[in-house]
């Protein structure tokens, strides 16, 4: 743009000294294309930026230079008086118009200025001409050079600003990097866990049924751990899982497969597979590998004495249902069948093995006897302000026994639950649960509830709800509801309008599980929860440095969007009094109560109605 300016500028010396025209349009292009050229090319070079700003104001001086000399040589001595006075636009391109630094715009400017003054003395223009440009040369040097100076401080400012933004967005996508890399990976053995692994089982199942592509699922558990535990102590078993973490991780890493740890003792294998004895190949190499480790295992009831591994296996292609929960339950059969055999062997699901659970209809129609039958249980496990050491709430949660009065894991149950519907009327009873037993502590501030989807899509819950609380007497902000995090609830009108009518009855809304799932940040921006439970991986990691500072962000976060946290997991003093200091007072966990039938929370209440036994617990004492 400069350089064609300058060409362009030609018009006036045609106008003004037409006899130097030919000289000064040759000039011109010289300089003018030339220079720009010559700039353009070092540019594409990467040369140095302060040597192009050096070159910059040198031609801009020596373009000046050039061009006043040839003026004078014009025999129009009037016009050439006048004309030295489009000199100024040098100035003005060299001090405002180029982003040059302040002293390269003041060495070009300078320059400009000391030879028009010096050319001016040596002219035959009258004192007043003399006096008339030379301030204005002067004046102009001043005025161009200080707003240079602000420019490039102003530049700088916004440069500054602007390097600050990046720093704080990069800062912000390394803490949202490690918050999924957290909530998507094992604590103990650094491998997947269950929510990522079942993130795959999702992503392998669409490519299923896309593309054609069948995958394979393994189950792997653990021989006799809870005797390694026993017999060794929860330390040693914790390194027992991480070694054997390790040793699978080997041998999916060389075919590239994912692998995590399923819960407990218990890990699982998910890749893309072409065949049935592909997928139980990789389940004998990863037995083979743990036994190849040869950790001891003195307390096992076999003949063996070291740490083994059994292994359920299923290829997609043999499973003949419409659900990926489907291939997790048939690995989970041939994983029955592989411990009824002996253990320390690997087998694959084919149609002749019994089903480890029934069918989901079976499932539903045994879940809604469980509550006519008895079989269905509520437990509550205090939540402690640290702060008064009194029992400031309490969670209900739900225990299910099969007909034989086997205990069943809420991680079995209630996803079944879900999907068939029971959870409406298992849901109701375990709301009754809470709400008798506020009628009946009095003393016991709240009580909350964890609360499905399927539930809150319900027309009517909230009129159940409101039932249930109105037929039991109580306060309706004595119950709280806590809903996961989930994208469920992210983006959803119909939640929001939910929230809003809980709100007006009275009953509290809590946001549970925060930190872990991919909609956290959503809900606390669309949704207004009156207290939000941060998820127990952020405790079971805070012992490193690491952990603890993501745990404080966490906190402040959720303290700064003026809502108040309750920290899930504590299971040791010291962890209560580090997260004390980031500003947290509400506590669950083992360490200050595991979850407990109704009479002994009540003897827990009557006996912590003062404070000082809650504050020892707190203190490790």
């Amino acid at each position: 743009m400069v350089g064609l300016l300058y060409v362009a500028f030609g018009v006036m010396d045609a106008l003004l000294i037409r006899d130097m025209l030919p000289y000064l349009i040759a000039l011109r292009l010289v300089l003018g294309v030339g220079y720009v050229t010559s700039i353009m090319l070092q540019v594409r070079r990467g040369v140095d930026t302060q040597a192009l700003e050096l070159q910059c104001s040198l031609g801009i001086y020596v373009g000046f230079a050039a061009w006043l000399y040839l003026a004078t040589q014009s025999s129009d001595e009037t016009a050439i008086l006048y004309y030295a006075g489009y000199g100024l636009i040098f100035m003005l391109v060299a001090n405002l118009f180029f982003n040059l630094s302040f002293r390269f715009a003041l060495l070009s400017s300078g320059l400009i200025t000391a030879t028009f003054l010096f050319w001016a003395l040596r002219s035959n223009g009258n004192s007043s001409y003399i006096i008339c440009f030379s301030s204005l040369y002067i004046l102009s040097f001043l005025l161009t050079a200080f707003l240079n100076l602000k420019y490039n401080r102003e530049r700088y400012r916004v440069h500054l600003n602007a390097c600050r933004a990046e720093l704080q967005q990069r800062e912000v996508v390394q803490r949202g990097e490690e918050l999924f890399r957290l909530s998507t990976t094992d604590v103990l053995t650094g491998l997947a866990n269950r929510r990522a692994i079942d993130s795959v089982l999702q992503e392998l199942w669409l490519a299923n049924i896309n593309s054609g592509q069948a995958f394979g699922v393994i189950l792997i558990d653990v021989d006799f751990f809870k005797l390694y535990n026993d017999r060794y102590g929860h330390q040693r078993g914790d390194s027992c899982l991480a070694a054997l973490g390790e040793a699978m991780r080997g041998a999916a890493e060389k075919r590239r497969y994912a692998i995590g740890r399923f819960g407990g003792e218990e890990f699982a294998a998910l890749f893309q597979a072409d065949s049935a004895e592909q997928v139980l190949e990789f389940a004998e190499e990863v037995r083979q590998a743990v036994e190849a480790l040869q950790i001891p295992h003195a307390a096992r009831r076999d003949p063996l004495s070291h740490v083994t591994v059994s292994i359920g296996a299923a290829f997609s292609a043999d499973v003949a249902e419409d659900k990926p929960e489907r291939a997790i339950s048939a690995a989970d059969d041939a994983l029955y069948v592989a411990k009824e055999e002996g253990r320390n062997r690997a087998r694959i699901f084919n149609a002749r093995m019994r089903h480890s659970t029934e069918s989901d209809d079976l499932n539903a129609e045994m879940l809604r006897a469980a509550v006519t039958d008895g079989r269905i249980s509520a437990v509550f496990q205090p939540i402690v302000d640290v702060s008064s050491g009194r029992v400031w709430a309490a969670e209900t949660l739900m225990r299910l026994k099969d007909t034989q009065g086997r205990a069943i894991s809420p991680e079995t149950f209630i996803p079944v639950a879900e999907r068939t519907g029971a959870i409406l009327e298992m849901g109701a009873w375990i709301l009754r649960q809470a709400c008798d037993l506020l009628a009946s502590e009095p003393e016991l501030p709240i009580v909350s509830v964890n609360i499905s989807a399927r539930q809150i899509s319900e027309p009517n819950f909230i009129s159940s709800v409101e039932a249930i609380v109105r037929a039991a007497g109580i306060a309706p902000s004595r119950l709280a509801l806590e809903i996961t995090e989930s994208g469920e609830i992210s983006g959803n009108p119909e939640v929001a309008q939910l929230m809003d009518r809980l709100n007006t009855i009275g009953i509290r809304v809590w946001l549970d599980d925060f930190g872990t799932g991919f909609a956290g940040l959503t809900c606390l921006s669309e949704l207004r929860f009156d207290m939000v439970k941060i998820d127990r991986f952020f405790v079971q990691s805070c012992d490193t440095p690491r952990g603890a500072k993501l745990l404080k962000n966490i906190i402040d976060l959720v303290n700064n969007c003026a809502q108040r946290p309750i920290v899930e997991g504590v299971e040791e003093a010291w962890q209560i009094d580090l997260v004390s200091s980031f500003g947290a007072d509400l506590f669950q966990g083992y360490h200050l109560g595991r979850p407990m039938p109704r009479s002994e929370l009540k003897l827990m209440l009557s006996e912590y109605s003062s404070s000082s036994k809650i504050l020892e617990m707190q203190h490790g004492s």
